[in-house]
């Protein structure tokens, strides 16, 4: 019933969220200086330890971003990535798969290890309401992320598609810190220059080496600042991940049960 009569479908919501992808230090500090200047708090998907992050505690929410596809840096096996990503968000109940990869056995074993709500299915800017996956699990689609924003539009005006952004419902935004600090106008920027380093190159550079690499133009960190701005000045509601699954829960939504 949340779902259509509830905070989540009459209100202009707007929910906050990024995926670390193993970004650099500096990239991830650029990106949550930005939330912190709107006074957001967002739910970060962690793929790894971050002093940064760490730096940030008490000012956002955490969840686990597992990499599920083979080779892994997190595991082999699913046991062993699920019991990785844990041991860096110990009491987290959240997650969102690295590209999106989940199936049901995945789901399951979450469930089993106390995970209860996701963000784990991308739209094109879609309106799609919060729904419950056959596990148990409640299930907040993305409405918006940077990452398809510049593969299938390139860094479109934000004004060419304010429309979308005010409708009434709960808006996911997802954005990458490497695609924010870089200011990626178009998708093969930011993949070529990843093609050119190397791993240890890529996750380790430093603020210097970063702001060479940034994007002197429209791209979508401008996007994202335009998005934001609109998105306080039209006092859209602005809610953490936990504060919409808290409406789900008030709701009676929730089965704890399910699998039990």
């Amino acid at each position: 019933m949340v779902f259509r009569n509830g905070i989540l479908s009459e209100e202009d919501c707007i929910c906050f969220t990024t995926d670390l992808d193993w970004a650099p230090e500096p990239a991830i500090k650029m990106t949550l200086e930005f939330f912190e200047k709107y006074d957001i708090r967002p739910t970060v998907f962690v793929t790894h330890n971050s002093k940064v992050v760490s730096d940030y505690a008490g000012k956002l929410d955490l969840g686990i971003h597992p990499n599920f596809v083979q080779p892994s840096s997190h595991g082999r096996s699913l046991t062993e990535i699920i019991e990785k990503c844990k041991s860096i968000v110990p009491a987290t109940k959240c997650f969102r798969c690295h590209r999106w990869y989940a199936v049901n056995d995945i789901y399951d074993e979450l469930w089993s290890r106390g995970f209860r709500f996701e963000s784990n299915l991308c739209t094109d800017m879609d309106l799609v309401a919060p729904f419950r996956h056959r596990s148990g699990m409640i299930c907040f689609p993305v409405f918006f992320e940077d990452g398809a924003l510049v593969q299938f539009h390139n860094a479109t005006a934000y004004s060419d598609v304010r429309y979308r952004f005010i409708n009434k419902g709960l808006k996911v935004i997802n954005i990458h810190p490497m695609h924010y600090a870089l200011n990626t106008p178009y998708f093969q920027y930011t993949r070529d220059i990843k093609d050119r380093l190397s791993q240890d190159e890529w996750n380790n550079m430093d603020s210097d080496f970063l702001e060479n690499l940034i994007f002197d133009g429209k791209g979508i960190r401008n996007f994202i600042i335009d998005l934001t701005e609109d998105a306080v000045k039209r006092e859209a509601k602005i809610i953490t991940l936990n504060e919409a699954y808290k409406c789900v829960v008030d709701a009676g939504m929730e089965m704890e049960d399910i699998n039990e």
